[in-house]
């Protein structure tokens, strides 16, 4: 049995009345990279810039960017004080560590250091002597520590472990030659200045010795990569 349906049939609408909202900014882009996609092409990376011309923010630098930056410095330091040893009688060479030519450097630098802080603070401050020796000498030591430890040994350890290990040694450097040897000869007469240098020559081998045998007890020698 056929059924006639009666009524009226309701217009399908026309295809301009029907709105279609803009696509988002974002959904432009998926739909750019999905195109690409089908057509072969490899979209751009989200970290690079879109716009023709304008470079890509500092923030989307590669990391190994900045790793390489940092260790720049103690591979060039490394090559100085390698071509320094290369240069050295074989007689001193065989028995004498790339890293004590290290130390040599940063640690005659931290004693002009020394030596002008001394100079400003007893003669144009006039403070009390051994005040004066003791600010210098903590100055030079933090110094010392961080570019030895930087550049020289180029170590990685725990800063805290090798800064309370370095600190005991200076501690104890401090009692020996500083405030003892030094001060027992500018009190015999000799000049403050001399007296800090004559001092310092004994200290030096000390100290070099403490650092390579326990402050970064662990660290291999470092190998020079540049050619």
């Amino acid at each position: 049995m056929t059924t006639q349906t009666t009524g009226t049939v309701a217009p399908c609408p026309s295809r301009q009345a029907v709105a279609h909202p803009a696509p988002a900014a974002g959904a432009a882009c998926e739909t750019t990279g999905a195109t690409s996609e089908r057509t072969g092409t490899a979209s751009p990376p989200r970290t690079a810039s879109l716009v023709p011309g304008v470079p890509a923010a500092p923030g989307t630098q590669p990391a190994h960017s900045n790793a390489s930056h940092s260790r720049r410095a103690p591979r060039t330091f490394f090559h100085l004080i390698s071509s320094i040893h290369r240069i050295l009688p074989d007689a001193v060479g065989r028995h004498l560590p790339v890293t004590f030519v290290g130390y040599a450097i940063i640690n005659g630098s931290a004693f002009l250091l020394d030596i002008s802080l001394l100079w400003f603070f007893y003669e144009r401050l006039h403070w009390f002597y051994p005040l004066a020796v003791t600010v210098g000498y903590a100055v030079a030591g933090v110094y010392s520590l961080l570019l030895n430890r930087w550049l020289n040994f180029q170590s990685h350890g725990h800063l805290a472990t090798q800064g309370s290990r370095y600190a005991v040694g200076l501690v104890s450097q401090y009692v020996i030659f500083i405030i003892g040897l030094s001060s027992l000869l500018h009190w015999a007469g000799m000049n403050a200045e001399l007296a800090r240098f004559l001092s310092a020559c004994c200290e030096g081998i000390y100290l070099y010795t403490l650092m390579r045998l326990w402050v970064f007890r662990g660290t291999p020698e470092p190998v020079d990569e540049v050619a």
